[in-house]
């Protein structure tokens, strides 16, 4: 996916949250992963975020429809894009440099400018993603 080709969601949107997968295992680096840990280990009807950005075949990928709202902050959910870093600890220069350009993006879809917060602001007893989101976006 390209990201100049998003559009802008028809629902209301106040807010971007950051995650990962909380997982470094190549075998784990794929949407498909994800999506088979939220429906068959979650119960829920799909995978939680909008946005995958993976480390191997480096590349966005699209997750839930940008148009539902995400599975992805318990109590935070309502008004949000989710995106979500594959990996744990070993993210790669080139996600982060896909993350700032999706967020440089989405955000230019907007008058007003969307706050960005990493998982583990919203929820303290998370670690998620792992790393400094503020420091990365600069």
């Amino acid at each position: 996916m390209r990201i100049k080709d998003i559009e802008k969601p028809k629902r209301k949107i106040s807010f971007i949250t950051v995650h990962c997968s909380d997982s470094d295992y190549s075998h784990h680096d794929n949407v498909e992963t994800l999506r088979d840990w939220h429906v068959k280990g979650n119960g829920w009807n799909d995978i939680g975020y909008h946005y995958v950005i993976t480390k191997e075949k480096p590349r966005l990928r699209i997750g839930r429809d940008i148009e539902v709202t995400p599975a992805a902050v318990y109590g935070h959910n309502s008004g949000s894009i989710a995106i979500c870093l594959t990996g744990k600890t070993k993210f790669t220069p080139f996600q982060f440099k896909r993350l700032k350009e999706l967020v440089e993006h989405l955000q230019s879809l907007y008058s007003e400018e969307l706050i960005v917060y990493g998982h583990r602001e919203l929820d303290p007893n998370r670690s998620c993603p792992n790393f400094d989101v503020h420091s990365v976006l600069g």
